[in-house]
């Protein structure tokens, strides 16, 4: 399209907002409508929203310029109609017939002239594929599984997964499989503890930045990453395409010797890996190292597991563990002898110049952008009609003395992301952010608090994903 990421997100999101509106509409008043009309209205805005449309061949062809004085007739026209308070359908319906001609005669220019068939087309225009956005928080995230349930009771699938942290470990989980397994995660959970998760000691550091706990994530949950040959999955071998966000620090990131984050929390953490509550004021001077290593964007840089060159063959649960490596109170590191993930991560070094990997959070901490930009580049085989789901564990809460400073810390991304989000939910009631290991009825407790606070969205979202019926061709035209 010629235009930067906020250019494009914007020109889409236009219609988008229309298309929102007219299912808002929809909702409100069931059974006023035919199918074939509102399809028809969906069909012209979406047609109207393409910019990039992928052929059979996997050729990318641009269709913005083309479609660009059609997209503003409808934008223009709907626009009005549609922002009126009376709340039904019937002012922009009556626009409708002369649209449907218009984007008809356009379809046809389209079809003719570029190597496009019209099924793909239609694909493009008449689906779209949910992507899912989930935020890092520590504990508070374990209610993430409750979400992935409540899209699948409504029949929505993730087609991209995005996430941070915790919301790195939920979305691979999820990924393992293209139908949605539960049971692997309760199995999990069911298993673990915290003297299986987490260490206190030496732990040689290589690639992570140190800090008080050491996450053993292999010893917990490798064995659900692994394919049938018993090989450890890597981040492109997950059935359902997966991003996991880290981050990357240079040396300019740190302003301390490593010694200062490898024991930052030493005292706030006794032995049974349990918390001095004498000391849980220190967990909010984490903030303090997340806004030093904020302070200079060119002293870090963000590492996209999956996106990045060469990290599609990064193993599964290693990327996932430097995603939730939280400075000065989680490290991870790869202390096996596994000569490929560090050849890997080796090249990643030279390459982007980093000395260290760390929490997502600090440069994406509910990556919407970062999912929404991977579709619009095409990595969902082309498909860019895609609907943005962002969910957030780790919003600001003043009344936490504990955890608000660090959620304060990370919100400058957040609302960064947030207008790459078409749904952004901040998730009220959750576990505590400590609660690292929780038994299985806190889990479950955790994903009906989370369900009950998505539900509300459900209807909208799973209307606006609805596929409809593509726009035939015929001469008469859908009559309000």
């Amino acid at each position: 399209m010629g235009v930067n990421p906020a250019e494009l997100r914007d020109h889409r999101r236009a219609f988008h907002d229309l298309e929102h509106e007219v299912i808002e509409r929809v909702l409100a008043r069931p059974g006023e409508l035919t199918d074939e009309l509102v399809d028809g209205l969906r069909y012209v805005i979406n047609f109207a929203k393409l910019t990039v449309v992928r052929d059979e061949h996997g050729t990318d062809h641009a269709v913005a310029d083309l479609l660009r004085p059609h997209a503003w007739r409808v934008r223009d026209t709907l626009v009005p109609r549609l922002v009126a308070e009376e709340p039904t359908l019937w002012p922009a319906l009556r626009s409708l017939p002369e649209l449907v001609r218009a984007t008809r005669d356009l379809r046809r220019r389209l079809v003719g002239s570029l190597d496009l068939s019209p099924e793909r087309l239609r694909r493009e225009v008449c689906e779209k594929k949910v992507v899912v956005a989930l935020g890092g928080g520590g504990g508070a995230g374990y209610g993430y599984g409750g979400v992935f349930n409540l899209l699948d009771h409504h029949g929505l699938a993730p087609g991209l997964i995005c996430g941070t942290s915790i919301g790195a470990l939920a979305g691979v989980f999820r990924a393992r499989r293209r139908h949605h397994d539960p049971a692997a995660i309760i199995d999990c959970m069911n298993r673990l503890s915290w003297q299986r998760v987490f260490s206190l000691g030496p732990q040689p550091s290589r690639y992570g930045l140190p800090a008080t706990l050491r996450l053993h994530l292999r010893r917990a949950i490798a064995q659900y990453f692994l394919d049938a040959d018993g090989r450890p999955l890597t981040i492109g071998e997950l059935e359902i395409p997966t991003l996991v966000v880290a981050t990357g620090l240079r040396m300019d990131a740190l302003k301390h010797d490593l010694s200062y984050y490898e024991h930052f929390l030493d005292d706030a953490v006794k032995p049974g890996m349990i918390f001095r509550a004498s000391k849980l004021r220190k967990v909010g001077n984490l903030a303090s190292i997340f806004r030093e290593l904020m302070a200079d964007p060119a002293a870090v840089h963000p590492v996209i597991f999956g996106r990045d060159p060469g990290t599609q063959d990064a193993d599964v649960v290693d990327a996932a563990g430097f995603s939730a490596a939280v400075p000065g109170l989680i490290h991870y590191d790869i202390v096996r002898d596994d000569q490929r993930m560090k050849h890997l991560l080796d090249a990643l070094y030279a390459e982007t110049g980093i000395t260290r990997l760390t929490e997502g959070g600090i440069v994406d901490n509910v990556p919407a952008r970062i999912g929404w930009e991977a579709a619009m580049a095409g990595r969902l085989n082309g498909h860019r009609n895609v609907y943005v789901l962002a969910v957030d564990c780790f919003p600001p809460k003043p009344s936490s003395v504990i955890f608000y400073p660090v959620q304060q810390a990370v919100r400058g991304n957040v609302l960064r992301n947030l207008p790459y989000a078409h749904t952004y939910v901040p998730l009220g009631k959750t576990l505590s952010p400590l609660n690292l290991v929780p038994a299985v009825g806190d889990l479950d407790q955790a994903g009906r608090w989370a369900a009950a606070e998505i539900e509300p969205h459900l209807p909208a979202v799973q209307a606006l994903c609805r596929t409809f019926s593509d726009l035939p061709e015929r001469s008469h035209e859908p009559k309000p």
